[in-house]
């Protein structure tokens, strides 16, 4: 629920007060009303609280013409990665179904997209030529490399690396069946969340616009491996993509998530010695992911009956064909930390892990400690001769 807003004005104490407008109310204004309002106040989205790797946002464009029919608004960060948004004022719970699927079918659209793509659309959105995505960054970031920026954008498309926004005037919690219509039809890994836009009227027809973030989740592709000890063993079988991978901190995470992301906080918060590499992220069930420079790999770190692990993981074809580069250079091995091993994989594709025996530890902070340091040590051996 959410009580009336009063705005005491200087030290009179004279005060006006806002009534928050009932759900689908919005004395006329329409969804191109909403839409504008944030294209043109971009800090009105709490992307910090949901997504802060994708801020600030810079306005791209409106009306952003895909395959899968007019995105609403479009924003772009300094580093490139794209936040889609969609407006929707509320009606009713198939309303909300319709807009998360219209939406995953824009970022799927998109995905497929060259950067070229990208420019020659905002370009029509706009009516301005010339590399206008860069523009909008460069202003916001003088020194921006345009070589470097443009390859950003075209590897987060390429990689699904996407804030998906859905903005309404009134959001009801239904955060669930949501999650469970995401996590149905995703296809590609992005951030997803929701956010109202809460109305309130003053006497004199004034707006007054809250917003309020009700939803966040971490959408990741579908991927099982197996975790494995050096001499062969089966640990466990990891589903990488199960439903609950949702970010610590979000109104979906359960107590259990929580206090799991709070043992693996040291680790998500270690310093590479690379200043380009990703840091881990906790997922659920009980590891972190750090993406790697090629699109469809990452380093995964895991917790299994006490005994820590690491391991190079990725998509099928992805993860092939990186191993069959890898296993060819006979310096590699020189460079990995001791105990690194091939393991096969139950898809019969191989990777690289490390594991230590429960034993060799007696605490928690040994654990994550020695996480952390075979992530920085694998990180350093892959990323010069993974990068593109």
């Amino acid at each position: 629920m959410h009580g009336d807003f009063l705005l005491v004005e200087g030290g009179d104490g004279l005060a006006r007060k806002a009534k928050r407008l009932p759900l689908g109310e919005t004395r006329g204004r329409n969804e191109a009303w909403l839409r504008d309002t944030l294209f043109a106040n971009p800090d009105l989205l709490p992307v910090d609280e949901i997504e802060p790797a994708f801020g600030p946002l810079l306005p791209l464009c409106t009306e952003l013409r895909t395959p899968a029919g007019p995105l609403d608004i479009a924003f772009i960060n300094p580093v490139g990665r794209l936040t889609l948004v969609e407006c929707k004022l509320w009606r009713n719970a198939e309303a909300r179904r319709k807009v998360v699927a219209q939406v995953l079918d824009y970022a799927r659209a998109i995905k497929t997209w060259s950067y070229a793509d990208l420019q020659r659309q905002v370009s029509m959105a706009t009516g301005r030529s010339g590399n206008i995505p860069f523009e909008i960054a460069a202003a916001a970031s003088p020194g921006l490399e345009e070589h470097r920026f443009i390859d950003n954008v075209s590897r987060s498309m390429r990689d699904g690396r996407l804030l998906l926004l859905i903005a309404g005037d009134g959001i009801r919690e239904d955060v669930g069946g949501i999650a469970d219509l995401i996590n149905r039809n995703a296809t590609s890994g992005f951030s997803f969340g929701q956010v109202e836009m809460a109305l309130y009227e003053f006497t004199d027809g004034s707006i007054l616009a809250q917003p309020r973030a009700i939803s966040r989740t971490q959408l990741i592709e579908r991927h099982v491996v197996v975790l494995s000890s050096p001499s062969g063993e089966t640990l466990a079988e990891a589903d990488l993509s199960d439903g609950d991978a949702t970010e610590a901190g979000g109104p979906t995470v359960n107590p259990a998530m929580q206090a799991e992301a709070e043992w693996w906080r040291p680790v998500t918060e270690m310093q590479f010695d690379d200043p380009e590499q990703d840091l881990p992220k906790y997922r659920w069930r009980n590891h972190v992911r750090a993406s790697l420079p090629v699109p469809g790999l990452w380093l995964v770190g895991y917790m299994q009956g006490g005994q820590p692990g690491v391991f190079l993981s990725g998509k099928k074809a992805d993860l092939e064909r990186a191993m069959e580069a890898l296993t060819i250079d006979t310096t590699l091995w020189d460079e990995l930390p001791a105990g690194a091993a091939t393991i096969i994989g139950s898809n019969g594709v191989p990777y690289i892990s490390v594991v230590e025996p429960a034993s060799s530890f007696v605490s928690d902070d040994q654990r994550r400690d020695w996480i952390a340091a075979r992530l920085n040590d694998l990180a350093n051996a892959l990323r010069p001769r993974l990068k593109l």
